[in-house]
């Protein structure tokens, strides 16, 4: 969604209020495609500041994630909330043509990836897969042996025999 922000530009207090549905399917993240399984709502507003912009959006949906323990997929819920100032440029490259066509949706979708966690959790006590089988522990235990001995030190293992 493109916003024409030009109207408050240099207009210390005026506010422009947004309030849309973000319309993306899906995005990359670290050669990872997520999908977006409720639309983003995005609502707020953007207020001309001495130097720039703030916004204050609430950005509310949802994303398909894999769970990083037991590789589960699951919904993620999100429930941002974006404050942030964007000073004004003052690059002579940079004209009102930025701010008369500022893209909401590349601005949203950067705070989001930035919102992401480095590791999804499908819940905070999820045990993850057996190291040895493959079991998920989340839906039951497995009969495996877990002696993990540290390869270094296996030699001091024959001692105790």
């Amino acid at each position: 969604m493109k916003i024409d922000l030009l109207k408050i530009k240099g207009q210390l207090g005026r506010s422009i209020y947004v309030d849309y549905v973000e319309d993306l399917k899906s995005f990359d993240f670290k050669g990872e495609e997520f999908e977006i399984v409720d639309p983003w709502r995005v609502k707020g507003k953007i207020t001309a500041q001495k130097e720039g912009l703030f916004a204050e959006l609430d950005i509310k949906g949802s994303i398909r994630a894999t769970c990083d323990r037991c590789l589960e997929e699951f919904i993620y819920p999100l429930d941002l909330k974006l404050r942030e100032y964007v000073e004004e440029c003052v690059d002579e490259e940079v004209d009102d043509s930025f701010y008369e066509n500022f893209d909401m949706t590349t601005f949203v979708l950067h705070f989001v990836i930035l919102s992401i966690p480095m590791k999804f959790l499908c819940r905070e006590d999820c045990k993850g897969l057996c190291p040895i089988c493959g079991t998920n522990l989340n839906y039951g235990s497995c009969n495996c042996k877990r002696e993990e001995i540290d390869p270094r030190l296996e030699v001091l293992s024959k001692l105790l025999q």
